[in-house]
């Protein structure tokens, strides 16, 4: 215990150290703020963070989402340097980069303004345990980059994006605690939540500890089904709960509520969602299903309701049974937004706003999860996963586009599908439009991360293999990179080769 104080002490004087730098630099220069963030829902929280916090101190500053740092992104920032005045904040990438920043900014060009927060694994270091590694890079790059990694902590689990600056923000201005619920938006987007009954751990839980002091989110339990959707669709294409006989079959599902008794029609005559449902009916549910899934599956009721019932982080501010009341929707709204380029409405949300932007977001979230359920017909109905020895591939076609094919590869691993194998990590392959390159998206399920699975090193090893020059990483469960297109096949066989080595040590 007096270990993890002591980490996280030093972590907040890191952040404090990182923010003087910050403050010094505004109070030499006259300058404005480029944040460069990631499109997903973490990055997007994370830019918000930052952007709220700098409004309110009146400080100008930009926001660029992109859909991966990558070299050719990195030399335009370099252009916009020499044209330009401002301080840089690289937030939920750059560690991954970062001796490409380094290089690129401070040896090549004298320009250290900038700050890197970020939480996957450094760049050239392959997992946490190679600790000197870590305090290599933490002594050289301390005044310009802040990871969890350097203090122990878990990047992929204990805190995102999101949440490095959400304790910048904190650190510049006590009164940013109330954008901790944005840090927990990121956290639910990059999946954090996997402690029992979906609960937050390490630097997370302190985070939902700042927003449950301001009576900002309140944590409530419940099943693990989609809190807005009809309750029967809800049930029915659950990626987590699978019921023989239910799962997929909406019609089914429906019959097996209303032989509960539950009135599941509400005065419009729609199919009631989990929201609409009292205290009682929820409890009528929960105990049908178990022992459903117990008949069915033979599998001890405890073990049922390890999944079934789960925390679940409302936003006590916003309107029940919108979009943004429960964070986990709020998380899929912003996601939608990134991946179907229209970020700059995900980071308006974010900061607040709830007209125009929140009305648009509305058409954009329908469309992406049509989106979502078509890609996954498509490579069920056609058999679009391949498969080798020690991994399992798909390429988007026309189909999958390089926005969601990282979506697509998480929802894989998530589902129930007879088509996926959980004991082989899945790489998604999508052609980028402009530019002859594949992006490649790779996902594992825990099972096999635990056996020593690392994506982020396999990816690497396998781009050095291929005598590629590009840049690749992420965490251990999931990590991504670019290839060009004639190099794929080489590239897949060294992945495969890769993970052999992990599962077996040689």
């Amino acid at each position: 215990m007096d270990n993890l104080k002591d980490n996280f002490k030093e972590f907040i004087e890191a952040i404090n150290a990182i923010k003087i730098k910050f403050l010094s630099h505004l109070r030499e220069k006259e300058t404005s703020i480029h944040i460069y963030t990631h499109l997903d829902a973490d990055g997007l929280s994370a830019g918000a963070i930052l952007g709220k916090c700098f409004l309110r101190e009146n400080i100008p500053f930009q926001i660029t989402v992109l859909r991966q740092l990558e070299k050719q992104e990195i030399e335009k920032i370099l252009k916009n340097i020499k044209n330009s005045n401002n301080f840089i904040f690289f937030t939920d990438f750059g560690s991954g980069q970062y001796l490409e920043l380094q290089n690129e900014l401070i040896l090549k060009e004298n320009f250290d303004s900038f700050i890197i927060l970020d939480h996957h694994l450094p760049q050239d270091i392959d997992s946490k345990e190679d600790t000197d590694k870590l305090n290599r890079a933490y002594k050289n790059t301390r005044q310009w980059h802040i990871n969890p990694y350097f203090f122990g902590f878990e990047g992929s689990l204990e805190i995102s994006g999101a949440g490095l600056c959400y304790f910048f923000a904190k650190s510049l201005n006590k009164k940013n605690m109330d954008l901790s619920f944005n840090a927990i938006i990121g956290a639910i987007g990059d999946i954090q939540n996997q402690g029992p009954n979906k609960s937050f751990i390490g630097l997370n839980l302190r985070i939902l500890e700042n927003a449950k002091e301001l009576d900002l989110i309140e944590v409530k339990s419940d099943l693990n089904f989609s809190s807005i959707k009809p309750l029967n669709e809800a049930i029915a294409y659950s990626k987590e709960i699978n019921l023989p006989g239910l799962t997929g079959d909406v019609n089914r599902t429906l019959l097996f509520l209303k032989s509960l008794g539950i009135l599941m029609e509400n005065s419009d005559g729609n199919i009631r969602s989990l929201n609409e449902l009292d205290k009682d009916e929820k409890q009528k549910i929960t105990s049908a299903i178990i022992e459903y899934a117990s008949l069915k599956l033979d599998i001890e009721p405890n073990k049922i309701i390890e999944k079934l019932i789960i925390n679940r982080y409302l936003l006590n501010s916003e309107v029940e049974g919108s979009e943004l009341h429960d964070l986990a929707e709020f998380s899929n709204l912003l996601n939608a937004c990134g991946r179907l380029n229209s970020a700059s409405l995900g980071i308006a949300i974010a900061m607040g706003d709830r007209k125009i932007a929140y009305k648009k977001s509305q058409e954009i979230l329908i469309n992406y999860k049509k989106k979502l359920l078509d890609s996954l017909l498509w490579l069920k109905d056609n058999q679009k996963i391949q498969q080798m020895e020690y991994i399992q591939y798909f390429f988007g076609e026309d189909i999958i586009t390089e926005s969601i094919v990282g979506t697509i590869a998480s929802m894989l691993v998530f589902e129930n599908s007879e088509e996926f194998d959980k004991l082989k990590p899945i790489f998604g392959l999508a052609k980028r439009e402009d530019e002859n390159v594949y992006k490649v998206s790779a996902r594992a399920h825990e099972k096999i991360v635990n056996k020593g699975v690392n994506l982020s090193n396999a990816i690497r090893e396998a781009c050095n293999r291929s005598n590629l020059d590009v840049l690749g990483g992420g965490h251990p469960p999931a990590a991504g990179t670019k290839i060009p297109v004639d190099k794929v096949e080489i590239f897949l066989k060294n992945c495969n080769i890769a993970i052999r080595k992990q599962l077996y040590k040689k």
